[in-house]
């Protein structure tokens, strides 16, 4: 940059920026007029440095009027993209608009307030989870005996292992045992902690869980 451009831009051309931002140009979603000073001064320096290419001779005042139009309408130093929702030209024309996942947008069951990321999250556990789950049963139940899969398949389904004395001519004690051989070689296939990891909620629930537990004590603070 010459010398002369740089005064040019700190001298004329920042002071007005400074001065037309904060009145005429509107903010979107968190930008701050410091921030669009800085961007602005950016799109005056091209603005500037296309002006010296094409051998024209521009004033302070015209590059800050041109530089102000430009960031009113949306445009920034990066660009300008309509289709955007988080760009702000999108936001300015209407097209495009940016709500909060926490916004309420009615009530659910037990009058809870029900919001848009609970209208959005899935409800169903996430796809690779299930396929590395069947990745790791699959050595697991390989591993096992005929007796072994009986007591697994009778667990699942939540019956009681009376149910297969008969069936596998076992008494009740050993097949109590057989529980807990099964045990053993499901946290040795899986690890130690694998009753926490199934019991564990999705991470991503932390922070819906976080906001309804906050809202339930304002709830009860305002009825107190």
């Amino acid at each position: 940059m010459h010398d002369s451009t740089e005064q040019l831009i700190l001298q004329e051309v920042q002071p007005r920026l400074k001065a037309a931002i904060a009145q005429s140009v509107p903010l979107v979603g968190a930008e701050d007029v410091q921030e669009l000073v800085q961007d602005g001064t950016v799109i005056a320096l091209n603005l500037l440095n296309s002006t010296i290419r094409s051998g024209r001779k521009v004033t302070g005042g015209n590059v800050a009027f041109y530089t102000i139009k430009m960031l009113r309408s949306g445009r920034r130093s990066t660009g300008e993209r309509r289709n955007d929702p988080m760009h702000p030209k999108a936001q300015l024309n209407g097209t495009c608009s940016v709500q909060s996942l926490d916004e309420p947008i009615g009530f659910g069951e037990a009058d809870e307030p029900l919001t848009l990321g609970d209208s959005l999250a899935a409800r169903t556990e996430d796809p690779s989870v299930a396929a590395t789950r069947r990745l790791d049963w699959e050595p697991l139940v390989a591993a096992m005996d005929a007796t072994a899969r009986e007591v697994l398949g009778c667990l699942v389904e939540g019956q009681d292992l009376t149910t297969l004395v008969a069936k596998l001519r076992r008494s009740r004690s050993t097949l109590q045992q057989d529980k807990q051989r099964l045990a053993r070689l499901v946290c040795e296939h899986l690890g130690q902690d694998v009753l926490l990891q199934v019991q564990a909620q999705p991470r991503w629930t932390d922070n819906i869980a976080a906001h309804r537990e906050k809202l339930a004590c304002r709830y009860d603070r305002q009825v107190a």
